[in-house]
């Protein structure tokens, strides 16, 4: 469906309208209103499924490019959007996403859409905004890749308190930027730190921190973490700093902590310094967590001041999960 065709469907009753609207799959319904303020008013007047967004800001090769990936509700991607880095030259097929001329490029039979901008970073904010007004809410996550935050102040772009997961993989935050990037944070969000420079000021306030080799995740920060979820990989603390860590809950602190995962525990020693007792019941024991059931059958026990019971569950491959019984 092009704009020359659409006039007629306009003409349309409003119910009518809407049916025709949502036979058109999510690629095709935000390929067919970039560009087209008048298909973007018509189609953000009728309720839609809440998609699924995964974006991906890279900066390669001294530019910034950025992917969309739209997945339905099974999981499948019905949608990809690549937004890359033009030349100065003005062809005449330019349209407009927001305030940015850019060349849009589809392919037959594919649900790939390349975007050329001048300006990759506001394209994404703008192609983002569309999201928005079409389906006026928006599950999304945000992935940093060799970015530096302090480019088009990142570190406060408006997209990222809203974002479900923000993941900073070989980023940067710099000190003079990081207070006011932890005020973009909120409660219900997930945050992935892996190499990269963040120094985070204090305690992130999100549901779920990760982890995986931070130079600046040192012990002292590590146990004044107190979120829901920790997850910490490989080679980031030593044996000492987590069973500090679980010997702190066990006195009262980390009230807010659900689940705690390490990738590489040492169990003899976890159980020599936490002495917890063996669960020895028939009954298979299960928690339920945001990632399914784990199977605390063979965990070992222990005990916070206030009574409340946590789990440490080992397996084979030097994996620990933590869980807290409430």
């Amino acid at each position: 469906m092009n704009s020359s065709s659409s006039f007629p469907l306009f003409a349309l009753p409003h119910l009518m309208q809407g049916l025709c609207f949502k036979q058109m799959d999510g690629f095709d319904l935000i390929c067919w209103t970039l560009g087209n303020k008048i298909a973007t008013e018509a189609v953000s007047l009728h309720k839609y499924s809440t998609p699924d967004l995964h974006v991906t800001i890279t900066w390669d090769s001294g530019r910034f490019n950025s992917q969309f990936y739209h997945f339905n509700e099974n999981g499948k991607v019905v949608g990809m959007w690549n937004i890359q880095s033009k030349n100065k030259k003005r062809p005449r097929n330019m349209k407009h996403i927001g305030a940015d001329s850019v060349v849009i490029h589809t392919y037959p039979s594919s649900s790939i859409t390349d975007i050329h901008s001048s300006n990759p970073i506001s394209t994404t904010t703008a192609l983002m905004d569309h999201f928005k007004k079409i389906y006026r809410k928006v599950n999304y996550s945000i992935r940093f890749e060799g970015v530096d935050l302090g480019e088009h102040a990142l570190y406060k772009w408006k997209h990222l308190s809203e974002a479900s997961k923000i993941e900073l993989i070989d980023s940067n935050v710099y000190p003079h930027h990081i207070q006011e990037f932890q005020s973009m944070l909120r409660p219900q969000q997930e945050l992935l730190i892996e190499r990269g420079s963040v120094k985070l000021e204090n305690c992130p306030k999100v549901k779920k921190i990760t982890i995986n080799a931070s130079k600046y995740f040192t012990a002292n920060k590590f146990n004044n973490y107190d979120c829901e979820q920790l997850e910490v990989r490989r080679y980031t603390i030593n044996h000492n700093d987590y069973v500090e860590f679980l010997t702190e809950w066990m006195g009262g602190s980390h009230k807010n902590l659900k689940t705690f995962t390490l990738f590489d525990a040492d169990k003899g020693w976890l159980i020599y310094r936490l002495k917890p007792f063996k669960y020895e019941g028939e009954v298979k024991m299960f928690y339920e967590s945001d990632s399914g059931l784990i199977d605390c059958s063979e965990g070992y026990y222990i005990m916070r001041n206030d009574g409340t019971l946590g789990t440490l569950v080992f397996n084979e491959n030097g994996v620990m999960q933590f869980v807290v019984w409430l």
